[in-house]
This record gives C-alpha cells, sequence and structure tokens, in this order.
C-alpha cells in the first residue's frame, strides 16, 4: 500500500480506498485499510443510509414491519451495538433454538421451503466442517423433495486450504495428497494447470506438473492454489459455488465466489451451468454452494439468509456476526443451540492488532497541505520567538519594589526605632 501511495504521489494520482472496516478483514497480515483510517489522520466519507433491507419490499404491511425491524438490528451492528443486534433479531423471533441434534434438520427445511417458493436464499455458517454437514443436509432434503434431478453423477473437486503466502513457503502447510493448481500463467504453466509440491526453496518452491519442474518465485506466490480433492455427487438443479476466477476455453468468465447451478453433468465429465457456460476438466475449483461461510457470503444480496451456528467460539465475532446477519433483503433467521453462548460470542472483535497500535503511534490530529505545514512552521517559529523576546523586555524592566522582611528592617535602622 505504501508503495501504491508513493507511485500516485508521482504520478499525480489520487487513489480511492473503498471498503467496510467493521466486514471481514483480509486474510493475509495486512489491515492496510484499518490503519489509514486509525493513523493517518484521513476522515473517510461513509454511506449511513442502508439500502438493503428495505421495507418497500413487504407485500404486506406486516411483512414491510418485519423488515424494517431487521433493518434496525443491521443498524444496529453496524455501529457496534451488537447486543442490542442480537435482542432486536430475537425479539423478531430470528433466533431460534434448537438442539444441535435437530439444528441442521430444522434449518434444511425452512430452506426447501425457502427454494420451493423461489426465494434467493443462503445459508452462512462460521467453521468450514459446519458448512460441509449443512450442505449435505440441505442437498438431501432437496433430493426427497423432488427438487434436483434423479441420477447423481461423481465429479472430482478441489477444496482450496487457503494458505497464506507466508504458508505456500513452509512445506509443513502441504498435506501429501495436497494438488497445487496455477490460477494464473507461471513461466509454461497456464491456468488451470495442476501439480504436486517438489520442494521449497530459500526464494521460491518447486511444483511438478507434465513431468517437468516449475520454478515459482515468492513475490508469485499468490498465483498458486493448494487444493485437497473431493468426489462430489452433482445432478440437475445442484448449486455450486465456484472458487476461482479464470477465463474458460469458450471464452466465459468465471468469478470466485459466485454461486451457479447445474443445468446437466456430460459423459465426459463437464458441466454445464443453467446460464450456459460449461466448466471443462480444467476448472474443478467449486464446492456445494448451498451454504457457505461468513467470509464467502461478503458482497452477496439475497431475499433471505439463514444462519447455521456452529457453536465454535473462536470463530465468531463481531466482524462475522455483522456480514451474516446482513446479507438478506426480507429476513434471516439463526439457528443455535446454545442461544446465551452466541449472543456473548458474537461480542468479541476479529481485528488483528497493528504493528503501530503495539508500538504506540498516536493518530495526528488532521492533514495539513504541504503549502500550508510550511507556513504553519514559520508561524510556530516566529511565535516562539517573539514568545522569548518578549520574555527578554520583562527581564529588562526594573521591577517594582515590594516591601519585605530585609527593606523593613534596614527602615527601622534608619528611623533608630
Amino acid at each position: 500500500m505504501l508503495d501504491l501511495l508513493r507511485l500516485a504521489q508521482e504520478r499525480n494520482a489520487r487513489v480511492i480506498l473503498s471498503g467496510d472496516t467493521r466486514q471481514h478483514g483480509p486474510v493475509e497480515a495486512s489491515d492496510a485499510l484499518v490503519a489509514i483510517e486509525r493513523h493517518a489522520g484521513v476522515k473517510p466519507v461513509e454511506l449511513r443510509r442502508i439500502r438493503r433491507q428495505d421495507p418497500n419490499l413487504g407485500k404486506t404491511q406486516q411483512e414491510a414491519k418485519a423488515i424494517a425491524q431487521y433493518r434496525t438490528a443491521v443498524e444496529a451492528a453496524a455501529n457496534g451495538d451488537l447486543r442490542k443486534s442480537f435482542e432486536l433479531l430475537d425479539a423478531l423471533g430470528a433466533v431460534v433454538p434448537c438442539s444441535a441434534i435437530e439444528q441442521a434438520e430444522r434449518l434444511a427445511e425452512e430452506y426447501v421451503a425457502l427454494a420451493t417458493s423461489g426465494a434467493p436464499t443462503v445459508v452462512v455458517s462460521q467453521t468450514w466442517s459446519e458448512v460441509h454437514r449443512v450442505n449435505e443436509r440441505i442437498r438431501d432434503a432437496l433430493k426427497s423433495k423432488g427438487l434436483l434431478g434423479t441420477g447423481d453423477t461423481m465429479v472430482q473437486a478441489l477444496d482450496r486450504l487457503d494458505l497464506t503466502t507466508a504458508q505456500k513457503r513452509d512445506q509443513r502447510f502441504y498435506p501429501p495428497e495436497a494438488v497445487v493448481v496455477f490460477n494464473r500463467k507461471v513461466r509454461q504453466a497456464e491456468a488451470g494447470k495442476t501439480g504436486k509440491l517438489a520442494g521449497v526453496l530459500q526464494d521460491a518452491v518447486l511444483i511438478e506438473t507434465d513431468g517437468r519442474l516449475v520454478r515459482v518465485a515468492n513475490r508469485m506466490l499468490d498465483h498458486l492454489t493448494v487444493c485437497l480433492m473431493r468426489e462430489l455427487p452433482l445432478s440437475t438443479g445442484d448449486r455450486l459455488c465456484l472458487k476461482a476466477n479464470r477465463t474458460l476455453p469458450s471464452g466465459a468468465k468465471v468469478t470466485n465466489g459466485e454461486l451457479a447451478t447445474v443445468k446437466s453433468v456430460k459423459a465426459g465429465g463437464e458441466i454445464e451451468l443453467s446460464d450456459g457456460r460449461v466448466l471443462d476438466h480444467s476448472y474443478r475449483e467449486f464446492l456445494p454452494g448451498y451454504a457457505v461461510t461468513s467470509y464467502g457470503s461478503q458482497g452477496k444480496t439475497v431475499d433471505y439468509v439463514l444462519i447455521s451456528d456452529s457453536g465454535s467460539r473462536p470463530a465468531t465475532n463481531a466482524q462475522q456476526w455483522y456480514v451474516s446477519i446482513s446479507r438478506g433483503r426480507k429476513g434471516i433467521r439463526i439457528f443455535t443451540s446454545d442461544k446465551e453462548q452466541l449472543r456473548e460470542n458474537i461480542l468479541a472483535t476479529g481485528h488483528r492488532s497493528l504493528a503501530v497500535d503495539v508500538a504506540g503511534i498516536h493518530p495526528p490530529r488532521r492533514i495539513v497541505p504541504a503549502r500550508w505545514r510550511a507556513l504553519h512552521q514559520k508561524l510556530v517559529r516566529f511565535g516562539r520567538l517573539a514568545v522569548a523576546r518578549l520574555g527578554m523586555i520583562h527581564f529588562l524592566r526594573p521591577k517594582p519594589r515590594t516591601p519585605g522582611v530585609r527593606h523593613e528592617q534596614q527602615r527601622t535602622r534608619k528611623l533608630g526605632v
């Protein structure tokens, strides 16, 4: 970020940073926007009006009132009042207490009911284990209701491990069965090519692909994705969450985090989507898309959001809560086996400490343009000089005589008393 700002200054360019630091921060060690907000003295421009939860979307007066209450809860979370946000949703009947055994079952029933009515819905959870569990249960429920195709075709999918750049330089983070995918071209390896880790050097990693070694410098490790192979059953109507940006051989583009619907699985393993795009064998980074993590839900807008509370305290925090509850336009349902624990878990912060926070650096009061800063420094110097000279004048001025003990003793002796 510092390099970018220096370049913009050299080119007399403008940099616009857009985001919401109350939502999830980056996975990598960065948080540049948080650092700028806290320590640069820059006052951000904020959009405070919430447009996603619009009471006008309600078909009845009661539905419009419920959407308005939902929006009030989202506003409270956006303003940092997590406890109030929870209480408002609880009063709305959005928090559904249930046992851990029946939680996935009840959520799947709610999802099927919404899917039957044609309402766009997404399920959000804090952990991948809960996401996988809920995905399986929802798919079974859709199958039983005849909302998916009758036959299943088993396909190979790649499940991303989401390693950081630092972790990709450490061989211990690569499971023996890990598959490395080139998400961008590196030397002779095209985007979509897969391989295996062959070794880790001081300044690069070696990937074996098609019988040759490709050297990937540390500065280009974001061009690699480390995955595990999974087998998924797919049929017509299945929902997929695409996990990589790519241009397909047909020229069509797919986007990381995009939700797509399966139209058919061809005999050769190609997956035709409902919008006409075809995922060939070079694109296998996808997962079932009924449930996603709160990170994956950022930026999505649906009519209804269902939250499956995993009960994991470390994975639950204020940012996760704010992102998860604000995805819906019309409504929300939160399924939890421990309502009181969830109420406490959302109060924790998910922000990491910045180096400048630890160092105790305080932000400046304001940003002063360079031309005014020079004038300001001259005025300060002039003021200090003026104060010094006034002090000298005060020192040279005769002091008024005030009676003291010594003066009174001398006066007494002169009077002969």
